[in-house]
């Protein structure tokens, strides 16, 4: 699922940030909207960042603050089943 570093690099933002919005996130990488704004949906939609308000059914928010958290349970699940996939557990 993370795919790239810039994903895991939000994730990792996130986690540390808790209830962050875009703009913060898009300061920290030094990264523009345009490239964190899909990412974010993308691990929303994998269940791996929260949004609040959610997502529905894919539809724009149309202008709302969203605040973001990592779903921490998400997360260890996908590092654990990467490190049994590669040999560390």
């Amino acid at each position: 699922m993370l795919g790239n570093l810039v994903k895991a690099s939000i994730l990792r933002y996130v986690r540390a940030n808790p209830e962050t919005t875009m703009k913060p996130i898009c300061d920290a990488l030094a990264l523009g909207p345009t490239t964190i704004h899909p990412r974010l949906v993308e691990l929303e939609s994998a269940g791996l960042i929260i949004a609040d308000p959610p997502m529905a059914d894919g539809q724009p928010r149309g202008g709302v603050w969203v605040r973001y958290r990592v779903n921490n349970e998400a997360v260890t699940d996908l590092y654990l089943r990467l490190g049994a996939a590669i040999g560390e557990f």
